[in-house]
This record gives structure tokens, C-alpha cells and sequence, in this order.
């Protein structure tokens, strides 16, 4: 059975929509789209959890269809034995697999573990971000930097003093993945602990 992608989830959730995804990963989606709003990852891991759940279910119509007769051999049954005899004969395959229905509390638990999945994938990601040794001024590596710019008009050229982007870019790293950890639900945090 294929697995079902973002991509998948996409079209379900936001019809039409425009947009272009990398490696399957949410954070590779580029939100194209003037007229929707770009779903969370949180809804897109759940449509995904729906959609597979879905198919999962529906595998009998594809178990049938590979055991009913061509149309043909149908209608020849119909021609030389009756309506009756085509349906007993539908119905042995129909009776071999019956029809199945997603279960709203299966659909639940499914949506709720794939929530908890991305919960778990994010708190992993961001510890192991923590972990890593903060980016500081040193004699390698300077608290601020100057950056020229010349104004194009005048052919002035100014020097400016900034933070350091690399101690910038790190410490916004570091406090967004301090939130995710902070946001992380103690039942996630547990599991990854036992």
C-alpha cells in the first residue's frame, strides 16, 4: 500500500490551492497561495492519519474489484443464467469481503498519535539543538561586525555597526527551540524518558 504524503493531505484540505513541497516535509512547503490560508502541520499530520486510515478501510473495494468477473463475463452471466445467478455471484465476492467503515474512535486515536508523533519529533529536535554549544563573542568570533552600504544615488559609502549574525541567528534558534521544549506536553516528555 503507498503512503499517503503531505502532498495528499494538500489537495484534500485546501482544494486548488496553490503551492510546492520538497522531500515531504512541511517545513519545504512554500505557500504559493493568495486565496487559502497554508494549514498548520498539525493539520496536515492529522489529514495524513485520516487519509491512511481511509485507505486502509477501503481496501476491500480493491480486493473485490480484483475478484469480479470482466464486464463482459458479467453480462454473459446475465444473458444465460439471469439477474438472480449474477447476483449470487457478486455477492459470494461481495460476502468475501465485506464493506468496512472508519471508526470515529479508531480516527480519533489515530489523529491524537500523530499529533503526539510530531510532539515527540519536535522536543527530540529542539533538545538536540540545545544541546549543541551556544555561539559567543571570543577573540574568533566578534560581538558586533561593521557592515558598508553605499547609497546608490549619492555613491556615499556608510559604516554601520551590528550584532554579529551568526550570535544573532544562533540565539533565535536557541529561543525557538527553548519554546518548543517549554511548549512540549509532560506525557510527550515522559515518553521519550521511559
Amino acid at each position: 500500500m503507498e503512503n499517503i504524503r503531505i502532498s495528499d493531505a494538500l489537495q484534500v484540505l485546501t482544494p486548488g490551492a496553490e503551492w510546492s513541497i520538497g522531500n515531504n516535509s512541511y517545513s519545504q512547503l512554500d505557500w504559493l497561495d493568495t486565496e487559502q490560508t497554508k494549514p498548520t502541520e498539525e493539520e496536515i499530520v492529522q489529514k495524513v492519519a485520516e487519509l491512511t486510515y481511509q485507505k486502509e478501510v477501503e481496501v476491500y473495494k480493491e480486493q473485490r474489484a480484483a475478484e469480479y468477473p470482466s464486464y463482459p463475463d458479467q453480462f454473459d452471466k446475465i444473458y444465460h443464467s439471469g439477474v438472480a445467478a449474477w447476483k449470487t455471484q457478486i455477492k459470494t465476492v461481495k460476502d468475501k469481503y465485506p464493506k468496512q467503515t472508519m471508526d470515529a474512535t479508531e480516527l480519533q486515536t489515530r489523529k491524537d498519535k500523530a499529533i503526539f508523533d510530531l510532539q515527540t519529533e519536535r522536543y527530540v529536535a529542539a533538545t538536540k539543538r540545545l544541546e549543541l554549544d551556544a555561539v559567543v563573542a571570543s577573540d574568533d568570533i566578534p560581538a558586533t561586525v561593521e557592515v558598508s552600504t553605499t547609497n546608490p544615488e549619492t555613491m556615499e559609502s556608510t559604516t554601520t555597526t551590528v550584532p554579529n549574525p551568526a550570535i544573532v541567528k544562533d540565539e533565535e534558534e536557541r529561543a525557538a527551540a527553548q519554546s518548543v521544549v517549554d511548549a512540549t506536553p509532560q506525557s510527550v516528555i515522559d515518553s521519550i524518558n521511559n
